[in-house]
């Protein structure tokens, strides 16, 4: 096959790629570029069987560590400001929504940190009702007192 005015011969590549070389290997030999053996390999696959994927080369390891939950939120960074349950939030907890059923008009602030994440959902004018409106503004006070 000629690309790029250079002549590949598609069976001597085949063989090549039958002796476990990779397509950057076969390409030097060539003189073409390794998607150039690709797309060749790719539109003669009779000639090209497919490469058995690497294994582990770690079977000791083998086992992935298991994965932090992340929606419980229990690894936060160390400047971060918690700000604790209020009563109020066990009071609006059989009312509250998750965030995709939120209607413009509703209190967007959380009321839990475990999964799935539910959200006041009180109706107010702006983004958070007049209760957490009042705490959002005190831990901003919080935050510049401390600075």
């Amino acid at each position: 096959m000629t690309i790029q005015h250079r002549t590949v011969d598609i069976e001597a590549a085949s063989k090549l790629w039958k002796e476990v070389l990779s397509a950057s290997q076969i390409a030097k030999r060539f003189g073409v570029s390794r998607n150039v053996i690709v797309g060749i390999a790719f539109r003669n696959r009779a000639f090209f069987p497919s490469k058995p994927r690497a294994c582990n080369c770690r079977p000791h390891e083998s086992k992935r560590a298991p994965r932090k939950d992340k929606t419980a939120m229990r690894d936060r960074k160390p400047g971060t400001i918690i700000i604790p349950s209020h009563k109020y939030d066990l009071e609006r907890l059989p009312f509250a929504k998750r965030l995709l059923e939120l209607r413009p008009g509703e209190c967007s602030w959380p009321i839990n940190d475990g999964s799935p994440f539910l959200f006041c959902a009180a109706k107010t004018a702006g983004k958070y009702c007049q209760h957490h409106q009042s705490r959002a503004i005190a831990v901003h006070r919080i935050m510049k007192r401390e600075k």
